[in-house]
């Protein structure tokens, strides 16, 4: 099988699919914005964040966890919460917000148009 296929360096790609034989791949395709803040963007288009993509992956870590424990899965659990923490700080920061607690930062509601937290 081969690596995943970057679509748009930075913003789309093809994974791998399991167990399917009519799907091969899966796209997953990351929001694209232009302006001042997207340096060299010449396209917009809508798609998710990261810390979407980790809080998916955190409660798939859970899902995993409930079935065949072990401290791997357990760790591998907190370090991504602990990665959505640090991109929720930084946009917190950036648009002069207080961070939120690691709690809010992964649980907590999203804006409906920046995608952050707070």
């Amino acid at each position: 099988m081969k690596q995943i296929e970057v679509v748009d360096p930075g913003h789309g790609y093809m994974l791998n699919v399991l167990d399917d034989p009519l799907i091969r791949r899966a796209p997953l395709a990351f929001v694209k914005r232009m302006g001042d803040k997207y340096p060299e963007n010449n396209i917009a288009y809508g798609g998710t964040t990261m810390q979407e993509v980790l809080r998916a992956l955190i409660d798939r870590c859970e899902y995993v966890k409930k079935r065949i424990p072990c401290r791997q899965t357990r760790a591998t659990s907190t370090l991504m919460m602990f990665c959505v923490w640090l991109f929720e700080e930084r946009a917190a920061r950036r648009h002069g917000r207080r961070p939120p607690s690691i709690m809010e930062a992964v649980f907590g509601e999203t804006c409906p148009s920046c995608g952050h937290v707070g």
